[in-house]
């Protein structure tokens, strides 16, 4: 690499770290819609500079950079005995709750298990679809078969990672049912339409 795409890389790093962080203070301080899309932004931009600089292996750098950190984050406070950093607001709000009843056991326990197979097997379904619309993609455009199922396999594990945590972050249920349901369909399409 040039010194010029070693710099485009380093800003992709920097761009990633500071798209998680900007994230981060979303979710610790919620109402900023302004932040998360930053956030997001900045992450994507960190993907396509990585790109830029390396192909594909800056593209993979990148993502590895960007989830390594966000495991460290998350298992510094587990492998201290500590509880993970919850968000501010939220905690203040679950301090004072009243006794639940049984009849709200039960209807947070199928909360629970709905949002279980919304980011797990739902979301999963989406990955593995949309990767597969991705495939026939690049196989269209004369992408070896090698290539295109190696950025098949990894853009798989990052949609889903993503679809994953986009559905968490959204409280209400009926919307992140809509937001499932509506990736669902885009990925069927993407993945059976016609070239």
């Amino acid at each position: 690499m040039s010194t010029f795409e070693w710099s485009l890389f380093l800003l992709a790093a920097a761009a990633g770290l500071g798209g998680l962080y900007t994230l981060y203070t979303a979710w610790k301080r919620p109402g900023r819609p302004f932040h998360v899309a930053g956030g997001w932004g900045l992450l994507a931009a960190a993907l396509v500079s990585g790109f830029v600089a390396n192909g594909d292996r800056g593209l993979a750098q990148i993502s590895v950079i960007v989830m390594v950190t966000a495991c460290i984050y998350l298992a510094i406070p587990i492998m201290r005995g500590v509880a993970l950093p919850v968000a501010g607001v939220r905690q203040r709000a679950g301090a004072g709750e009243t006794p639940v009843l049984s009849s709200n056991r039960a209807l947070s326990g199928l909360a629970g298990v709905w949002t279980f197979l919304l980011t797990g097997p739902i979301a999963g379904g989406i990955a593995l679809f949309s990767a597969a619309g991705l495939f026939k993609l690049m196989r269209a455009a004369s992408v070896s078969v090698a290539t295109a199922g190696a950025t098949t396999i990894i853009a798989s594990v990052v949609i889903w990672a993503v679809v994953s945590v986009l559905i968490l972050m959204e409280p209400r249920a009926g919307r992140r049912s809509a937001y499932a349901g509506g990736a669902l369909v885009f990925s069927l399409v993407a993945a059976f339409a016609p070239l």
